[in-house]
């Protein structure tokens, strides 16, 4: 181990690596280079966002070696590894882990890469969820709402993100092409929630057992990708916040998670917080934390995976974000003087060269007076921006 203790502080100048180089291993690394560490990430693409940014790049396609060897050097350089990418080889996690810290380990990882083991631990330590049911046969489809009711969502138990690996069966009419659109037989039905609201919570827990939570997110979502994040949330909701940061302080307890995670919820229509997923790294709902509080959600990983002491992220103003997708850009491209004009509006770009529909390439975050102030401006730039009418 390049530490003597788990409970060792790694102070600035050590080495942090990241497994993935995408935008959040970009915006992490930049937050741990301006607090005096160096990053290295492993991702196969050579002119990824993180790469962008990190000190070293490990992996990348033309390198030599294969990827356990490029998995255990970057180790053996690092006092921490952690994760912006949850779709990593547990085994190369665990790989890591034989040189260096992973933080959060292989145990939370794992549990967070399949909804069935999600869903199955922390319903059985006593969290709300979403009702559901493994599945893994079309007559399992037919099973499942018996007893959870019509519709079903079905969902890939692994790999699936913004909306794909995703169908909804109405009724029983609908089986057959939902199951078979989701070419894989490990997945899950889960009873279909008509909420009010789509919230998340981030949650930083370090290897003390010192826990902080960021206030209570709101999102919507547009064709199952984040569209806006809103903060604070709508008055209507604020009486949820201390619910949230209750079921989030016990969940990095009682999974002893060190770093960072993101617990999304569903608010039922009779005002239950229903957890809808966790994603074990920093999320794209809290990409406002970099502007609109006094720490980021990627300096708080920092601090988490280091054993620094964690700090409570205070709101310095009402904030809302809006992702910058590739239907943004249209003939001309962006106009990005429509977003350049007011120190209120922050531009963040990734780095990404090939713009696709759906395709995270960007984000607005706008600070306003207040949240919903925020969102009005943040949805008008957006349309400026792509030059529509």
């Amino acid at each position: 181990m390049n530490c003597d203790s788990e409970e060792t502080p790694i102070l600035p100048g050590s080495w942090l690596g990241v497994f993935g180089g995408g935008q959040l291993g970009r915006m992490f690394t930049h937050a741990a280079q301006q607090m005096g560490y160096h990053v290295a990430i492993l991702e196969q693409e050579t002119n990824c966002p993180a790469a962008q940014a990190a000190d070293r790049h490990f992996g990348a396609r033309g390198g030599s070696g294969c990827a356990e060897e490029a998995v255990a050097e970057m180790a053996q350089l690092c006092d921490a590894v952690t994760l912006e990418f949850e779709n990593i080889p547990a085994g190369l996690v665990s790989l890591a882990a034989k040189h260096t810290r992973t933080n959060p380990a292989v145990h939370f990882l794992e549990i967070c890469q399949d909804r069935i083991k999600e869903k199955t631990a922390l319903s059985e330590a006593g969290f709300p969820t979403t009702p559901f049911q493994a599945v893994s046969t079309e007559q399992d489809v037919y099973d499942a709402a018996e007893t959870l009711g019509w519709p079903v969502v079905l969902k890939t138990a692994r790999s699936g993100y913004d909306g794909k690996g995703q169908a909804i069966a109405r009724s029983a009419e609908d089986v057959p092409s939902a199951w078979s659109s989701l070419g894989d037989t490990h997945a899950i039905a889960e009873k279909w929630i008509g909420f009010e609201a789509e919230v998340s919570m981030i949650t930083a827990r370090n290897a003390r057992g010192e826990i902080e939570s960021f206030p209570l997110f709101e999102n919507d979502h547009d064709n199952h990708i984040l569209d806006i994040t809103r903060c604070p949330v709508s008055q209507a909701l604020q009486g949820l916040e201390s619910q949230a940061d209750e079921i989030c302080r016990g969940i990095a307890d009682r999974f002893r998670v060190v770093g960072l995670f993101c617990t999304e919820f569903f608010v039922a229509k009779t005002g239950e917080l229903m957890i809808n997923e966790m994603a074990p790294r920093p999320h794209n709902s809290g990409h406002l934390t970099i502007e609109a509080f006094s720490c980021s959600q990627f300096e708080q990983q920092v601090r988490a995976i280091c054993n620094l002491p964690l700090v409570r992220a205070a709101l310095r103003r009402p904030a809302a974000m809006a992702n910058l997708l590739g239907n943004v850009w249209r003939p001309g491209g962006p106009d990005w003087m429509a977003a350049l004009r007011s120190p209120d509006v922050h531009l963040h770009l990734y780095g990404k060269a090939e713009p696709r529909p759906g395709r995270k390439m960007g984000h607005l975050t706008v600070l306003d007076e207040s949240s919903a102030a925020a969102v009005a401006s943040a949805r008008k730039l957006r349309q400026a921006v792509s030059r529509t009418p």
